[in-house]
């Protein structure tokens, strides 16, 4: 009886440190799902980083049309593309694409 009565605190701490311990490993705040959230702060940083350089480029292209620092050249170029036209004093050399065979 005496063991018994040794023996039951230590399984019920085993137990409490058992359930502890896997919801420290797999529970919603354990280590499993920290790393999940981890890898998915890493994700959303890369593509705030890539959205962070698509914006600085189109601000780069919007400052080149704006009134105060018109750039004419950008502005031609743009144009010629767009509507694909060239001014007379341009030389256009149409280069076709090689026939696959």
């Amino acid at each position: 009886m005496r063991s018994l009565k040794q023996l039951v605190p230590t399984m019920l701490f085993a137990a409490m440190i058992a359930y502890f311990g896997y919801h420290a490993l797999n529970g919603e705040q354990g280590v499993l799902n920290w790393l999940v959230v981890q890898n998915q702060i890493n994700e959303t940083e890369i593509e705030l980083a890539s959205a962070e350089a698509q914006r600085q480029a189109l601000e780069v292209r919007a400052a080149r049309l704006r009134a105060d620092s018109l750039d004419l050249d950008y502005v031609e170029e743009r144009a010629t593309a767009l509507l694909n036209i060239a001014h007379p004093r341009d030389f256009v050399v149409d280069i076709e694409p090689p026939n696959p065979r």
